[in-house]
């Protein structure tokens, strides 16, 4: 092999290894490698990060809007928090929210 081939296959086999070195949950899916914030369903957490959606606790609601960004699981939508004090309706547009 020639020393171009070689430095081009260095380049690239990082490349292809990440893209299948995702975790798996429990039933063998892959969850996808992406932050995802969440707290528990009482609400008597402050909402944290997890490094997959496979690493989230039973339990658990996604967060989002704000800083948390967008619900990373697919069927939901940012809604209000019930359960905190911020009203996006008051002028607040920083208010976190959880996926439904």
């Amino acid at each position: 092999m020639n020393r171009r081939m070689k430095a081009a296959l260095a380049a690239v086999a990082p490349l292809l290894l990440t893209a299948c070195s995702g975790t798996s949950d429990d039933d063998g899916d892959a969850c996808a490698q992406v932050r995802v914030f969440a707290r528990p369903a009482s609400g008597d957490a402050e909402c944290r990060s997890f490094a997959t959606p496979c690493d989230v606790p039973q339990g658990y609601v996604e967060c989002c809007g704000a800083f948390h960004g967008d619900c990373v699981s697919t069927g939901t939508r940012c809604v209000d928090d019930p359960l905190d004090a911020c009203s996006p309706g008051s002028g607040a547009t920083d208010c976190p929210g959880i996926c439904q």
